[in-house]
């Protein structure tokens, strides 16, 4: 049975071996490398500070009377130490402090051989079998859970972004709509997740997780103006959620628009037309309601609806890539805007209703030729083609909602002045 030693080495002795060619990182069982720069430039960080890394494991075999060594876990800690004594990459955020933005032939001479001199644990077996080495590494990898993204970035971007997300992820709103589930809440995908949704509000719709370590180093210090803006902009979208959805039964949660593909862009839409000046206050949301209910109930991959399937989609099929989330995000605002902006939607939002008035009214299987027209009262032709029609508001309606709509044909439409018309 192999026997494992305990045996420290300074880097210096790391950098040797590599440099003569006699240390093997990446064995057929290794995985890839994977690190973040955010994470390599911590771990030099570490280094300089003088904080122990975890062991390093290895095994020793003879080779034409030289030592060679190959690693079996911690291939990742060692080639990030092996690139920086390269001059691969530079100290830049998150490091802070006073070898900001240098590579290691930038550093003075005593920082250089304090990093040299920086001993790590290795545990090391001579000549192990194939069958041991392989061993040693499911068990070092198999029985530890690795950290997740958000709890790594706890530990590299303390600072008022992160602080902000995980304040705000423990609202109420969020356990009464059962945005997250137990298990994002042990392991903070909760605080990710909001994370992204701030991002969101602070520059636009973002690919998922792409550039989140970006904004905890931006705003890590972060203008108290600009953070009491977002959060008011953030609590004002979910008050307004929470008072569409009162009107549901189970409100929120037992609708789709918890799910968080759905959320994100739902919050997005609601900021969105809040930014516009549009509100909710004071109006009826009866209609509104009726929309999200037919949205709720239709969308679906194999719905007979084209736009209801093709949400649906863009809901599972890259549901995080900015353009699906801005298509979600258009097409929500699109429904909302009736409600919030009380006036006849424009292109594009015109149709998108248009869009989702053909759907409805396909699934109800109400006949297009069937329905009059309520401006001249005589029936639609079979002769008339969807451009012939629009989709029109009854001089009555005081909200412009896909409910209260009614097809009109075009030439009526552009005789009546009293029709608002999309």
């Amino acid at each position: 049975m192999v026997h494992w030693n305990l045996s420290p080495h300074p880097i210096s002795d790391i950098r040797d071996w590599s440099d003569a060619g006699r240390l093997e990182l990446q064995p057929d069982f290794q995985r890839r490398e994977v690190w973040a720069m955010t994470a390599k430039v911590m771990l030099i960080d570490s280094i300089l500070s003088d904080i122990p890394l975890p062991k390093v494991f290895l095994s020793k075999v003879m080779r034409d009377g030289s030592t060679y060594r190959i690693v079996i876990d911690g291939q990742q800690r060692i080639s990030t130490i092996l690139d920086y004594l390269r001059d691969s990459f530079a100290l830049d955020a998150p490091y802070s402090g006073p070898n900001e933005g240098k590579k290691f032939s930038q550093l003075d001479e005593e920082t250089q051989a304090k990093i040299l001199q920086y001993r790590i644990d290795f545990n090391e077996a001579t000549n192990p079998t194939d069958r041991e080495t392989r061993d040693v590494y499911m068990r070092v990898n198999k029985y530890t859970t690795p950290l997740t993204k958000q709890e790594l970035r706890r530990a590299d971007f303390p600072g008022d972004f992160l602080n902000f997300v995980e304040e705000t992820s423990v609202n109420d709103f969020f356990d009464q709509a059962a945005i997250f589930t137990p298990t994002d809440r042990r392991r903070y995908g909760d605080a990710e997740y909001l994370s992204e949704i701030v991002a969101a509000l602070i520059d636009g719709v973002q690919d998922k997780k792409a550039t989140l370590d970006s904004f905890y180093i931006k705003y890590a210090e972060w203008d108290q103006d600009h953070k009491g803006n977002i959060s008011d902009r953030l609590s004002l979208a979910l008050a307004d959620i929470g008072e569409i959805f009162s009107t549901f039964p189970e409100g929120l949660k037992k609708t789709r628009f918890r799910q968080k593909a759905d959320f994100y862009s739902l919050v997005l839409a609601v900021d969105a037309l809040r930014l516009r000046e549009g509100s909710i206050q004071g109006k009826d949301l009866s209609d509104l309601s009726d929309d999200l209910g037919l949205l709720d109930a239709e969308i679906a991959p194999e719905s007979m609806g084209a736009i209801f399937s093709e949400y649906a989609i863009k809901c599972v099929s890259q549901a995080n890539s900015a353009s699906s989330r801005r298509w979600r995000m258009n097409f929500l605002e699109a429904i909302l805007a009736g409600t919030y902006l009380s006036c006849p939607p424009s292109a594009p939002a015109a149709g998108i209703l248009k869009m989702v008035k053909q759907d409805s009214e396909a699934h109800c299987d109400m006949s297009y030729t069937s329905p009059k027209c309520p401006i001249c009262d005589s029936k639609f032709s079979e002769a008339d083609q969807y451009e012939d029609v629009a989709i029109g508001w009854p001089p009555s309606a005081k909200v412009f909602q896909v409910s209260n709509s009614r097809w009109v044909h075009q030439a009526c439409a552009d005789g009546a002045s009293d029709w608002s018309i999309a």
